[in-house]
């Protein structure tokens, strides 16, 4: 017989099982004519762990089982590490009350042979969870009888591993082919692109959902030369500098006006203000626009990267009145490469970053999130986190390194090989990351399958359940010297995790 149908009949017996233990409430039997009532109490397995071995995994014993007495299924909802070895395991299992028989039934090594195992006599006995277990169980009185299914979960795939799906690819919004250049915005929840054709025409773009991927494209005609790149928004104003570095500002992307100020770099946005530097007799100066009551403008340190850096982060705690501002890397006045991170807390300029970066030009910076242990019962606990990777060195060897900061960039190590770019991915200089969360959604009608973690940014609604996954979009980026075209794929990419269902 093969295995298929042998698990198919384990699968019927039990659902029998459960059905004649359902249909036996409230009947009566052929020798006792009193109404006998049933309930899983007297059959219920109170607790249900694993027996340390490190060999298998560190802290076996601390995984946690969830016992659901009512489907009668018992499982470890926080999966094992994809590769856990769980053929020879020991398991603990303790009853509510006295048990006559409690059996472990299971198959053999090749899958085909059933081995039963007492465990009130051999509880010492190892145990092949590789596939389901049933445990039959009968109370002390030799009438009341109960089967579970006990399910050791292993993950198939590396939760903690950043997916680059190719699937989930999708062409850069433009109108003609072979375009040169674009910038890509989030601008309250909608994404903004605008492109430089192959026939220096623009194009605008918009996507209010970036999971679907549907673009409103149309020609964009600033009544300048527009630089793609310096575009940006602050609050409802958007900004864009000209070739020559004229900035201008809008409300509506389709009227623009000349503030009278002319930059060779935007920053970014910070707060209400846009920053940038720009030449002002033959002095480099940190700028802003508009200007803050009482703002100076200050001349521009000589390690200070005036462009080519990473875009601006904004960090917001309870513990700061203000928000502030890092970015890391670039070039400076003189054109020596930077692995600095730079800090703005809405007055001043300061190196903050303890460990070293290397020195890059153009790569991305992003805020996401990553899991680390914990010593509470096999948990994990999300945090938020700084990711740097692309760009390239002086030398022109483009980073392939993924790099990443637990404290808002003052410390960096490199991330998990899990996170690190897989050879799929391109090498990029300059691209645009966005981190955008989007709701996805499961039902719990069968929990016992679902793999938890620790966001709580769900909502329940009867059996379904949503919650917001993060989700990292590249656009654009230059291909390496001496190609340096631009890229014209948008990538979406998400640590595995983060598409689990939550834990409830």
């Amino acid at each position: 017989m093969s295995s298929l149908k042998i698990k198919q009949i384990l699968f019927f017996q039990l659902v029998a099982l459960l059905f004649l233990w359902g249909s036996s409430c409230n009947s009566k039997t052929e020798d006792d004519e009193t109404e006998i009532v049933v309930t899983p109490a007297i059959v219920a397995v109170k607790s249900f762990s694993l027996k340390s071995n490190d060999s298998v995994m560190a802290h076996l014993d601390s995984v946690f089982f969830s016992i659901d007495l009512t489907s009668g299924v018992i499982f470890n909802a926080d999966s094992l590490p994809k590769g856990t070895d769980v053929s020879r395991l020991i398991p603990s299992i303790t009853f509510a009350n006295t048990m006559t028989q409690a059996d472990l039934i299971f198959y053999k090594d090749d899958d085909t042979e059933l081995t039963t195992v007492n465990y009130l006599t051999n509880p010492t006995d190892t145990i092949d969870f590789s596939s389901p277990v049933r445990l039959d169980v009968t109370a002390q009185d030799g009438k009341n009888t109960f089967s579970y299914i006990i399910k050791v979960n292993v993950h198939e795939e590396n939760p903690d591993t950043v997916v680059w799906n190719k699937m989930s690819k999708s062409p850069l919004p433009s109108r003609g082919a072979n375009p040169v250049a674009q910038k890509t915005i989030m601008h309250e929840g909608t994404a903004y692109c605008i492109v430089m054709e192959a026939n220096d025409e623009y194009t605008i773009s918009t996507c209010s959902d970036l999971n679907e991927g549907v673009w409103q494209t149309q020609p964009f005609n600033p009544g300048f030369y527009a630089d793609p790149e310096s575009f940006t928004s602050v609050g409802d104003v958007y900004y864009i500098t000209d070739l020559f570095g004229e900035l201008y500002t809008s409300e509506d992307l389709k009227t623009w006006s000349d503030t009278g100020e002319k930059w060779i770099n935007v920053i970014g946005a910070y707060g209400n203000v846009l920053l940038g530097v720009k030449l002002e007799a033959e002095n480099y100066l940190l700028t802003q626009y508009p200007k803050s009551e009482g703002y100076q403008e200050t001349k521009v340190p000589e390690n200070f990267p005036i462009y080519h850096s990473s875009s601006l982060g904004i960090i917001e705690t309870k513990w700061a009145e203000k928000p502030m501002a890092i970015m890391a890397c670039g070039l400076t006045i003189g054109g020596l490469y930077q692995s600095d991170v730079w800090a703005f807390d809405g007055e001043n300029w300061a190196i903050i970053n303890s460990t070293s970066l290397p020195a890059l030009e153009k790569p991305m910076l992003t805020r996401y999130v990553v899991y680390r242990d914990t010593t509470y019962l096999f948990t994990k606990r999300v945090f938020d986190i700084w990711l740097l990777f692309g760009g390239c060195e002086e030398d022109g060897t483009m980073n392939r390194t993924v790099y990443m900061s637990y404290d808002n960039g003052v410390n960096w190590i490199e991330a998990p090989v899990g996170m690190q770019l897989p050879e799929s991915f391109p090498d990029l200089l300059g691209a645009d990351v966005i981190t955008a969360g989007y709701d996805l959604s499961a039902d719990l009608s069968e929990a016992w399958s679902r793999t938890p973690d620790t966001r709580g940014n769900y909502t329940i609604d009867g059996y379904d359940i949503t919650w917001v996954c993060p989700y990292l979009y590249i656009f654009g980026g230059y291909n390496p010297y001496p190609d340096n075209s631009l890229n014209t794929t948008v990538y979406r990419g998400v640590l595995q995790r983060l598409t689990f269902t939550p834990s409830i």
